[in-house]
């Protein structure tokens, strides 16, 4: 079983993860730290691209003010 297999299965419980891949508690809990760090770059990096793409103006506005 890997890592995302087991968090699938268990959610964020640091013993039953440990227990699954056969690893000491505190190496699950460092493995699910980095799990909720990645997703967190990686909603906070699609806020900046999508800030970015339009300026913080919707698309076409300059359009509808003619």
């Amino acid at each position: 079983m890997t890592f995302l297999d087991a968090y699938a299965k268990f959610g964020p419980d640091t013993m039953a993860i440990a227990e699954a891949l056969g690893i000491k508690e505190h190496e699950a809990d460092r493995l699910i730290n980095a799990r909720l760090n990645c997703g967190y770059a990686e909603r906070l990096h699609a806020r900046r691209i999508k800030k970015i793409a339009y300026a913080g103006k919707e698309p076409f506005m300059s359009e509808w003010a003619r």
